[in-house]
């Protein structure tokens, strides 16, 4: 880069940046050619210059996730140069410049740990919760970076956060990352107990934080039942893998529109067939009424005409809200009825995913409440003993089912690769896997 762009830059002077662009368009376009090189847009964040900075930016997007032959980013240069306020810039226009990985594998979210500067240290947890998981060469998280240079306000900020962030990730965060291992196999409460920093024991004693001795102890409970991943894969496939995979592979091939439509169709005949309760073939017997007295100007008259109150469907005896049909009709009817519903329960549990688990519970209370509403309308004892063996009997079979699916997918899902587990965690689980099964 020539000398006057170099000043340009310095001074941060936008109308002489595109008189060079007049002479010579493609003269941002060769800086980014080399692969390692002091922009302008680095040169004008070491300076400080927030407004030519960002100009720059928005020629050149490239710039800002380039490296200079220190390694270090434009995001980098700022935020060491101490020029917040660039950097809010920068991040505005891109909230993944948190991660950008300089020299190190040191990224913004590093350095600010580093350095103890917790605004900006709060401000890239919330622009880009997922850069907790970067590591350093050092194989160091943010934890490590903060306990080893004693940033307790920092090491506040993160396990305060830890414990407010909603994100789909959070629990792999808060056992994967908060137990990782740097390259000398320590913990971040193994870095803080070696330095006795109390104040730091106790904050990440509160998230559940352990020790490189505890985690060994529960990786060997863990998966002591558990083989090693190359052996399970030259295993046989058991029934339980079977039935998760045809079911996984089935609810793969349905698209969000079709199983919200699905779901939104099962609801309606779940409406439809609650409904039955409510409005049995042939209605409810009524209350008993004898003679049915009527006011008219403030005088009683007694209609002296319903004399069978069983024909007008009322009851002579305690049978006031029962079905009229017979219980040989009953028993067919609310039969078939009872376990349409039930299929429906379980397909929409199967439709519905695992997140929403709540929701397969609330339908356990859906069909309880439907039993017993098919005890209080039914004409007999007989056809309910009948109809509570099959329901029983019925449930029995979905849940084993669904059972036997979740105990196959638990297993298939070791197949799935934990990008936020520690290498030497990974290789430490096989390992003992393996020692396990051979000595089984």
């Amino acid at each position: 880069m020539d000398d006057v762009l170099i000043q340009i830059s310095q001074a941060g002077d936008v109308n002489g940046l595109y008189d060079l662009i007049r002479k010579n368009p493609a003269v941002l376009k060769n800086i980014d050619e080399i692969m390692f090189e002091d922009t302008p847009l680095h040169i004008a964040a070491s300076a400080g210059q927030t407004c030519f900075a960002l100009e720059v930016m928005n020629l050149m997007p490239s710039f800002a996730r380039k490296l200079n032959k220190d390694g270090l980013s434009p995001i980098h240069l700022a935020l060491l140069g101490g020029h917040s306020e660039l950097v809010l810039s920068l991040l505005r226009d891109d909230r993944e410049l948190v991660r950008v990985k300089g020299r190190g594998r040191m990224t913004p979210l590093h350095y600010a740990a580093q350095r103890g500067n917790i605004k900006l240290l709060a401000v890239f947890l919330a622009a880009c919760p997922s850069s907790v998981e970067d590591v350093t060469a050092e194989s160091e998280t943010v934890f490590h970076i903060a306990v080893r240079n004693d940033g307790i306000e920092a090491l506040e900020v993160l396990v305060g956060w830890l414990k407010r962030v909603c994100h789909q990730d959070v629990f792999s965060w808060k056992t994967d990352i908060l137990n990782w291992r740097n390259m000398q196999g320590n913990t971040v409460l193994d870095i803080a107990e070696s330095n006795r920093r109390n104040q730091a024991i106790r904050l990440l004693t509160e998230i559940n934080a352990k020790n490189s001795k505890k985690l060994k102890a529960v990786g060997t409970t863990t998966y002591g039942r558990m083989t090693s991943l190359a052996s399970y894969l030259r295993s046989q496939t058991d029934a339980d893998e079977k039935v998760a995979v045809f079911i996984m592979r089935r609810k793969m091939k349905i698209s969000d529109d079709l199983r919200n439509a699905l779901l939104m169709v099962a609801g309606l005949f779940v409406a439809a067939n609650f409904q039955a309760v409510f409005s049995p073939p042939g209605g409810l017997r009524q209350d008993n009424i004898c003679s049915p007295t009527f006011i008219i100007n403030g005088t009683n008259y007694v209609n002296a005409t319903v004399t069978n109150t069983t024909d007008a469907g009322g009851s002579s005896s305690n049978d006031a809200g029962k079905t009229i049909m017979d219980a040989r009709a009953f028993f067919f009817f609310f039969g078939f009825n009872g376990l349409f519903l039930f299929s429906l329960v379980t397909m929409i549990g199967v439709l519905l995913s695992d997140a929403f688990f709540g929701m397969m519970i609330m339908q356990v209370f859906l069909l309880t409440c439907y039993v017993f509403s098919i005890f209080a309308i039914a004409p007999s004892a007989s056809p309910v003993l009948v109809l509570t063996f099959v329901f029983i009997l019925f449930l029995t079979i979905i849940v084993y089912g669904l059972l036997f699916y979740s105990f196959g997918k638990e297993r298939i899902q070791q197949l799935q690769y934990n990008a936020n587990k520690c290498p030497k965690e990974v290789l430490a689980d096989e390992t003992r896997r393996m020692i396990q099964t051979s000595n089984v």
